[in-house]
C-alpha cells in the first residue's frame, strides 16, 4: 500500500488522457491530500492551466496529445504512453520531462513516481523559499543564522549525498557555513563517486561557492558520466561563475568495481592516502592540478591517476585544516603525524579516531579552520553492495516482465548530444528490472555506446588517453569532431527483452556508420593494456557477444 500520508499536505494533480483504461485511476488517487481532474481534450487542458496555473503534478497521455512542443508546462510532468516514437524521445529530452511510464499502468510503479514528484516538488519550493530568505537572515540575530544553518546547509548535504555503509566522513565548521563538504554517490554502473571540495574563504561566501559543484557532482554521476567529463564540467561551470578571485579546491575519487580499480583525480588538496588493511599507506594522491574555477576549459586538466582496487584497506582523504591545526606550542598537526594516526585505529570507525587524535592535539575548545575528512573501507564497501543486489534480485521475478522491444535511432549530432547509456537505464528502471541487471546493463551499453560514438563515427584513437595531457586532447579533439557530424551519421540501439525460455535475457544490438575495426584482435588482448579494456569487461558481463559488418554493428546478450 501507498501512504499518501507522508507527503503532509494537500496537492492538485492534473489527469490528461481519453483512455478509457486509465481514466478510473482518478478515483484510485483519491484521498484527502490528493485532488485529482480529469481534462480528455486539449481544449479541456489549456483551459484548466489557464484557470488554475498552480498544479502540483501532471500526468499526460501521449496518445491523446502526441505532440507536446508546443505546451508549457508549469509543474513535473508524468508521460503516459503504450508506445514512445523517436521524436517524442526528442521532445522529452527538449522538455525535460520528469517520468515516462509505460501503459498498461502498473499501479504501485505509479503511485510511487507521484509520490516522490510531489515530496521532490514540495522539497524544491520550500528550499527555494529557504535560499530567498536568506540575505534576511544574515542581517538578523544569532538564532536566525543558525535557522538558515539548517535549513541552507543540511538540505544542500542530504540531497546530493547517498547514505552508503563503508563510506565514514567527518565534518566540523569553523564558523555558522561551511566551505568543506564530502559527499558519496552511486553511479548506475554500481561505481562508488566521492566529492570532497574545500572553497576559498570562509562563511556563507565559501558556502556558496559550493553549490555549482554539488549540482554538476549530482546531475552527472546520476546520469553515468565518466570522472574527468564529471570534473570538467565542474572546472567550466565555477571559471564562468565565480569572479577571478575565488576558486574551489577539490578531488574526486571513484571505485569501480567492475572495472576493478580505483580513480582519483586531486585538484589543490592534500595528499589522499591509499591504505592497506594495516592501515599503512601505500600509494599517495598528491595534487598534480589546480584547483576548479581557475582555469579555462582549454587549459583545465581533467586527467585522473588509475590503480587495481585492493580487496582490503580503503582511501582516505582530508582538508588542509587537519593537517594545518596549530596546537599550543606552534607545531602543526601535520602529514607525518597524520600517518603515524591511520595506522594505529581501527578502520571501522577511522574518522572517528583521526578527530580524537587532532583534539588530543590541538588542546583548545575550536579548531583554526573548518576540517573535513572521509574513509572509504573497500571490504564494506563491497560486502554491503553485494547484499543490497542480492535483495534487489528477490525483489521481482524477471519472468514477470512482460516482452518488450525499444530503439533508438540518432542522426548527426543528436548522436554526441543524448545521453544513450542514461536513457536506456531510466527505461530498464521503470519497466521493472532488478538494480544488478540494471546495473550491467548501463555499464555495457556505456562501454560499446562510448566505442561506436568515439572510434568508430568519431573516429578517435583511445591511445590519446595512454599520455600526461591525453584525457584533455582526447576531450578537445572530441568536440572539434562532434561539430562536423551530419545526418549520413547514425547510430542505433535495440533492447528487446525476452523472458521466455529457461533464462530471461537482455538483447542489445548497437548499429553504427562510422569506420569498422577488428574486434577480434582487440579481444585478445591482455587486460593489462589500456586501450580495448572496455570490451574485455562487457565479454565478461554478457553471456554472448558478436561482433559483424568489421565492427559496425554488435550483438550481446545478458541473462
Amino acid at each position: 500500500m501507498i501512504s499518501w500520508g507522508s507527503l503532509n499536505k494537500s496537492f492538485r494533480i492534473l489527469l490528461i488522457t481519453d483512455d478509457p483504461e486509465v481514466i478510473p485511476w482518478q478515483d484510485t488517487f483519491g484521498c484527502q491530500q490528493l485532488k485529482v481532474t480529469l481534462a480528455s481534450t486539449i481544449e479541456e487542458t489549456n483551459k484548466q492551466l489557464v484557470q488554475y496555473p498552480t498544479y502540483d503534478l501532471i500526468i499526460i497521455d501521449l496518445d491523446l496529445i502526441p505532440d507536446i512542443s508546443f505546451l508549457i508546462w508549469p509543474a513535473p510532468i508524468i508521460l503516459l504512453a503504450s508506445h514512445i516514437s523517436s521524436e517524442q524521445q526528442q521532445q522529452l529530452f527538449e522538455l525535460d520531462a520528469d517520468a515516462y511510464i509505460a501503459k498498461p499502468l502498473n499501479f504501485f510503479s505509479l503511485c510511487l513516481k507521484v509520490r516522490t514528484l510531489l515530496k521532490r516538488g514540495l522539497l524544491k519550493r520550500q528550499l527555494q523559499k529557504s535560499n530567498a530568505a536568506l540575505q534576511g537572515y544574515l542581517h538578523a540575530n544569532r538564532a536566525e543564522a543558525e535557522m538558515a544553518l539548517h535549513i541552507f546547509y543540511n538540505h544542500l548535504l542530504d540531497e546530493a549525498s547517498e547514505d552508503l555503509r563503508g563510506f565514514d566522513r567527518y565534518l566540523l565548521s569553523k564558523s555558522d557555513f561551511c566551505g568543506d563538504l564530502t559527499l558519496a554517490r552511486y553511479s548506475p554502473s554500481g561505481s562508488i563517486f566521492v566529492l570532497h571540495v574545500d572553497a576559498m574563504g570562509r562563511g556563507l561566501s565559501a558556502t556558496v561557492t559550493l553549490l555549482p559543484v554539488v549540482d554538476v557532482f549530482h546531475g552527472m554521476v546520476d546520469k553515468g558520466y565518466a570522472l574527468p567529463m564529471i570534473v570538467r564540467e565542474m572546472n567550466r561551470k565555477l571559471n564562468y561563475k565565480l569572479p577571478a578571485d575565488r576558486f574551489v579546491a577539490a578531488s574526486l575519487v571513484e571505485v569501480d568495481l567492475l572495472h576493478e580499480q580505483v580513480s582519483v583525480w586531486n585538484g589543490g588538496m592534500p595528499p589522499i592516502y591509499l591504505l592497506n588493511a594495516k592501515g599503512e599507506a601505500v600509494k599517495t594522491f598528491h595534487s598534480s592540478h589546480m584547483a576548479l574555477g581557475i582555469l579555462e576549459d582549454k587549459s583545465f586538466d581533467a586527467g585522473v591517476e588509475r590503480v587495481a582496487l585492493p580487496k582490503e584497506g580503503g582511501v582516505f582523504a582530508c582538508s588542509d585544516g587537519l593537517i594545518e591545526q596549530i596546537n599550543l606550542q606552534g607545531e602543526h598537526y601535520g602529514n607525518e603525524r597524520l600517518l603515524l594516526e591511520l595506522g594505529t585505529g581501527s578502520q571501522h570507525f577511522m574518522t572517528s579516531h583521526i578527530a580524537a587524535s587532532l583534539k588530543d592535539f590541538a588542546g583548545l575548545p575550536n579548531f583554526d579552520d573548518d576540517v573535513s575528512m572521509y574513509f572509504l573501507h573497500f571490504k564494506e564497501l563491497i560486502f554491503f553492495l553485494d547484499q543490497q543486489q542480492l535483495s534487489a534480485k528477490s525483489v521481482r521475478s524477471l519472468q514477470d516482465i512482460h516482452p518488450f522491444r525499444w530503439e533508438l535511432t540518432l542522426k548527426g549530432r543528436q548522436i554526441a548530444e543524448q545521453e544513450v547509456a542514461s536513457q536506456c537505464n531510466n527505461l530498464l528502471q521503470q519497466m521493472g528490472m532488478s538494480q544488478p541487471l540494471c546495473q550491467r546493463a548501463f555499464t555495457v551499453i556505456s562501454e560499446l555506446s562510448t566505442n561506436a560514438i568515439d572510434h568508430g563515427i568519431l573516429g578517435l584513437s583511445s591511445n590519446l588517453k595512454t599520455f600526461a595531457d591525453g584525457f584533455a586532447e582526447y576531450y578537445t579533439q572530441r568536440d572539434k569532431l562532434i561539430l562536423n557530424l551530419a545526418s549520413k551519421d547514425v547510430f542505433r540501439i535495440i533492447l528487446d527483452w525476452q523472458p521466455e525460455g529457461t533464462k530471461p535475457c537482455l538483447v542489445i544490438e548497437i548499429e553504427q556508420t562510422g569506420e569498422g575495426f577488428d574486434a577480434a584482435k582487440v579481444l585478445s588482448k591482455s587486460p593489462e593494456e589500456l586501450s580495448g579494456r572496455g570490451l574485455l569487461l562487457v565479454k565478461r558481463l554478457v553471456s554472448d557477444l558478436a561482433f559483424s559488418d568489421s565492427g559496425r554493428f554488435v550483438r550481446v546478450i545478458l541473462e
